[in-house]
């Protein structure tokens, strides 16, 4: 704009011109211009000053023209005041909430959308506990509250996990009238889902006079989310019956159902919906990423790669779908595959990435990689400083690469700790023969940590079998049992066994598993068939061996294992006919395999068997080197 032109607007710049000042370049230099000009002597009227608000692009512009309200007298007026609060909180809520707060306190009675407002952002943000607290100050202050009021506030209670205060807030709007609102209802169904009250939600729902499609997402999603499947889909079902249209929101709900309930028919029929319905959901990434979860989770990995390469549009959700289901299936190669396109990309990867990989870099011994990733985590610290779940990631990838003392690091930096943190670490020390380590740790975690799960207690026992504590053993056993009412499951009693047998305590070994709650599997035979191999006790070997047949478990380390306890007591006859057993059913000693990582390249490495088959070239020259 040309000065000529901006002296014009100086000597009487109404609404109307202001347009056209925005629309120039040099917006706010304009604004400021006119504004604070010696030769206009304006005061800006608080139409101006709201249209200026509206047209904020930036956090910047925004400071500037609060700037000039303060200095032009208009801080104080409500219109303004209600704007200011409603930008800071929705608008650039991502520069800084507190702002916003800042606002609406320094506000000289604030009215009734100002306090909506406020309430809203805080529902919304990192902080929704403030929202309740703001709520509680306007009843204190008979301000009359508004349908869309609870609403909020409820939606601060759902993010907050707050069921009691939920409660009361919806008997607050059921007592005032409001209850019945069609917003209102559908938030207080998301907040009782959210904090795992499905009969009140469900209650809520059978109790609405009308629906819309939003009320029918909200208690299938709880459902869902809840890890009740069968429910959601019920509702679905009655969805579909009431001639309600789902939309992208439902669908995506639904194929989560799908995919919790490896329940791929139906998964395929609503591809299939959403294909035909194209023009509608085409703009939907989630669905996408949606329908490429429950494939993997259906052992369908091939139908969720078509998926995947035929959308158009790819966010980090989709790729993160993809690389987790070709982790959850095995195909941990691929997996890295994808990581590695992410890295070359233009997308950053998020947390679900990099947990994701790091689980398939411990699968594969690929340190490199995780090296890498621990690298990029570091460099991006205020993003992931508090993030638990990567940091557990790191300790199991460290772990299992053999980097315990790496693994120890990334569990002494970590700012917060919860039960699989712990966990991870006290197994990463079992595993590794740090046993002592182990339980020292443990000790630790029980006078400064969170409570111990049953995950925890399979790795105290098994450190407690390998370092040979037998006593130490039993006792957090009982305590598992009798302290911290942890039913034991299969994997508890396989430890016990182990512990048992490893001293010599075959008799004990047996009466418990004659004790256990529940049929024992074949893991608990072999474990005392390993046993009765380290002790040479051929009476259990042949009670273990018998059970495994009657289970139709036909193991070739079984039938190895058996042999050699009858090789070590000179019966040649049964070893001979356990030979000719195998022979007969076809069961052959499998090679061992195992992965290294060259040149930063995770490669599987095969052994030849006794007979001298080769399995593969690498298998060869590493013979060839053992042999040399």
């Amino acid at each position: 704009m040309r000065k000529t032109q901006l002296a014009i607007f100086v000597r009487s710049p109404t609404t109307a011109r202001l347009k056209i000042i925005c629309s120039a370049p040099a917006f706010f230099w304009s604004f400021c211009f006119f504004s604070t000009s010696p030769q206009s002597h304006y005061t800006p009227k608080a139409r101006n000053l709201l249209f200026l608000l509206n047209q904020c692009t930036t956090f910047k512009q925004f400071n500037q023209v609060h700037a000039h309200i303060i200095t032009s007298g208009f801080q104080h007026n409500q219109f303004l005041i209600g704007k200011l609060v409603e930008m800071a909180s929705i608008k650039f809520q991502q520069n800084n909430m507190t702002r916003s707060v800042l606002i609406f306190t320094h506000a000289h009675k604030p009215n009734q959308f100002t306090w909506n407002t406020i309430i809203r952002g805080l529902s919304i943000s990192n902080t929704p506990q403030r929202a309740i607290f703001i709520f509680v100050q306007m009843c204190r202050e008979f301000i009359q509250r508004q349908s869309f009021t609870y609403a909020f506030v409820l939606k601060a209670c759902a993010r907050s996990h707050a069921l009691e205060t939920g409660k009361a807030i919806h008997g607050l709007a059921a007592k005032s009238g409001h209850v019945s609102h069609i917003f209102v209802a559908t938030t207080a169904i998301h907040a009782y889902s959210t904090c795992g009250d499905l009969n009140s939600a469900e209650k809520v729902f059978d109790e609405m006079d009308t629906r819309n499609v939003v009320s029918w997402n909200a208690v299938i999603s709880g459902y869902v989310q809840n890890g009740l499947p069968d429910d959601g889909l019920r509702l679905f079902g009655w969805m579909w019956s009431e001639g309600v249209r789902p939309n992208d929101v439902t669908l995506i709900g639904v194929i989560s159902a799908c995919a919790q309930k490896k329940e791929l028919e139906l998964g395929r029929w609503l591809h299939t919906y959403v294909n035909e319905n194209w023009d509608e959901f085409r703009s939907s990434i989630n669905i996408r990423t949606a329908l490429i979860d429950m494939y993997a989770k259906c052992r369908q990995i091939d139908l969720a790669r078509q998926v995947f390469n035929e959308a158009q549009k790819r966010d980090i959700g989709m790729w993160n779908a993809l690389i987790g289901g070709y982790v959850f299936n095995g195909h941990f190669e691929e997996a890295l595959e994808l990581f590695q396109k992410i890295e070359a990309g233009e997308l950053e990867p998020d947390e679900p990435t990099l947990v994701s990989t790091l689980r398939a870099c411990a699968h594969l011994g690929a340190l490199d990689i995780g090296e890498r990733i621990h690298s990029y985590a570091k460099e991006k610290e205020k993003r992931f400083m508090f993030n638990t779940t990567l940091g557990t990631a790191l300790i199991d990838m460290y772990s299992k690469c053999g980097c315990i003392t790496k693994a120890r690091e990334v569990f002494n930096r970590m700012h917060l700790r919860d039960v699989m943190a712990w966990t991870s670490m006290i197994w990463g020390l079992a595993i590794h023969g740090h046993a002592m380590d182990a339980l020292d740790l443990f000790l630790l975690m029980l006078d400064s940590g969170p409570m111990p799960d049953g995950i925890t207690f399979i790795g105290v026992l098994y450190a407690c079998s390998h370092a040979g504590l037998v006593d130490q053993g039993i006792h957090y056993f009982e305590a598992m049992r009798n302290k911290y009412h942890i039913s034991p499951k299969i994997e508890h009693y396989g430890c016990m066994i182990d512990l048992l047998g490893r001293a010599g305590r075959l008799e004990e070994a047996y009466d418990l598993i004659l004790r256990m709650e529940m049929q024992p599997n074949a893991i608990i035979w072999r474990a005392l068939l390993s046993a009765c191999r380290l002790h040479l006790s051929i009476k259990f070997a042949e009670v273990a061996i018998e059970n495994l047949f009657k289970l139709q478990c036909d193991h070739c380390g079984d039938y190895v294992l058996l042999s050699n306890i009858y090789a070590s007591q000179g019966r040649w006859d049964n070893v001979e006919r356990i030979r000719r057993k195998m022979e007969e059913g076809g069961i052959r000693k499998l090679p061992g395999l195992s992965f290294i990582e060259t040149n930063s390249e995770p490669t599987t490495e095969a052994w030849i068997d006794l007979r001298g088959h080769l399995i593969d070239q690498t298998g060869k020259r590493m013979c060839g080197c053992y042999q040399s």
